[in-house]
Parts: C-alpha cells; structure tokens; sequence
C-alpha cells in the first residue's frame, strides 16, 4: 500500500489510548455524582480524543487544526449558561458534534492500520479492543444529538436519567438489550439497530482477522 494514501500513523502504538478508555469506562458512574467529577470524565473524553488522534497520519498542520477543535469541544462541554438552559445544551451539541466526527476518523485509521498488519502482536488486540469501546462512545455522542432535537427519543423509567445513555449505548453495542431505556422515534430505533448490528458484526470480523493473521504467522 502506498504510504501517502494511508490515514493512520505507522508509527504509534494503543498502549495509553487503551488504558485511557478502561480508565473513562471506569470513571463514567461517578459522572453524576458531584460536578467535579463530571468535569474529569468530561476531560477524560477529551484525553481519549488527542491520544486517538495521534493515530491519524495526517499533515502537523491539520492535526493542530484537529487537536484545537477537539479542544474547543471540551470547553463547549463544559461552559453552562446560568440563564440559558437552551444555550448550554446548544454548546454540548456542539460538543457531541465535534466528538463524534473526530472518533470517526480515529475508528477509521485504527481499523484500516489493523487491517494492513501482518502478524498478531498485543499491540493489534489492543487496537481491536480500542476500536470496540470508541464504537460504543461514538453512539453515545450520536444518542446525545438525537436527544437535543426530540427530547421524547427516548424513554427512561422514573429511577433512571437521561444521562444513561452511555450505558444505553454499550447494552445496544454487546446486545445485552435490559428494555429498561427504549429507543422511540425513528432516528433513536435506526441508530440503536445499527449499533447492535456492529456490535455483533465487528466481534466477528476482528476474530476472523486475528485468526488469519495467527495463522500466517
């Protein structure tokens, strides 16, 4: 393959973006506790952003660009209007919008780098377990979008908030399906099919790509 076409760096390994995304998985449940602690997560997803784009082998210039922007959707993440619940969630949108996009890019490059491996190492699985939990954190952000524009996308029970969604997530993505959170309009129930059948195509592709590669060896 030529290597100006490539959109992942050759040269960067998963190690620290792996620990970061068990870390943020970890630290997601005390998200709701105090407002401290919302503000770590909420930079734990931005740590989990620039570490996944150090993947993209993409010209200094753009990373920057790139970096910035990412940059800028923690600050979105962050700000609250006191007087203006609709501008604070307008910022989070743009959040959400800036996240999704960037996790896109990443998921692409770590996928296609694993692709073009010749042998299996630890560095392959980690990225194959990288790309599994950004799977799950894309939806969630996707999740997030729905809901700033129909607030009723979802139905929660009484004993469950609307910041669930993380969990919502990655119980659509391993197909547990509980029932307690149920998507409820068109674009909730297309995108909650869609995760659930990534989450049982992408387990399969990979472990077939591993078996291949272990059997090359």
């Amino acid at each position: 393959m030529n290597t100006t076409s490539r959109i992942y760096s050759p040269t960067n390994g998963y190690k620290y973006l792996f620990i970061d995304l068990i870390v943020l998985f970890l630290l997601i449940p005390f998200a709701s506790i105090h407002r401290s602690l919302s503000l770590i997560v909420s930079f734990c997803f931005l740590v989990t952003l620039l570490l996944g784009l150090n993947t993209l082998a993409f010209p200094k210039r753009v990373l920057f660009l790139f970096r910035f922007f990412a940059t800028l959707g923690f600050i979105s993440d962050i700000i609250i209007f006191p007087n203006s619940q609709y501008l604070t969630d307008l910022s989070s949108l743009m959040s959400y919008s800036f996240y999704g996009i960037f996790y896109i890019l990443v998921i692409l490059a770590i996928g296609s780098r694993i692709s073009h491996e010749k042998e299996v190492n630890l560095n392959v699985v980690r990225g194959g377990v990288c790309i599994y939990l950004l799977l799950g954190l894309l939806w969630f952000f996707l999740y997030k979008i729905i809901i700033f524009f129909d607030v009723s996308a979802f139905s929660f029970p009484e004993n469950i908030s609307k910041d669930s969604l993380f969990y919502f997530s990655f119980t659509t993505l391993t197909t547990l399906g509980y029932g307690d959170i149920l998507p409820k309009n068109a674009f909730a129930m297309t995108f909650a099919n869609a995760e659930a059948l990534v989450g049982q195509i992408y387990p399969a592709v990979v472990i077939a790509k591993l078996v291949s590669l272990y059997e090359h060896k």
